[in-house]
């Protein structure tokens, strides 16, 4: 007997499409964070500090 497709199983992709669409925008609007940056966040948390995540400057 064959399982019922989960939540999990199923993906809408047009909501797949414009998730990509709306990340690559907001990549090309310099919405990012640089990697240095995301790792210092992330050492900060590793050692049980308890910071909020690094915003997005604008620059790439």
């Amino acid at each position: 007997m064959t399982q019922p497709a989960s939540i999990f199983d199923i993906v809408d992709e047009d909501a797949k499409r414009r998730a990509i669409e709306a990340a690559r925008a907001s990549v090309a609007a310099g919405n990012v964070v640089d990697h240095d940056v995301v790792v210092q966040w992330l050492e900060q948390l590793l050692a049980g500090k308890k910071v909020p995540p690094p915003s997005s400057s604008g620059q790439t």
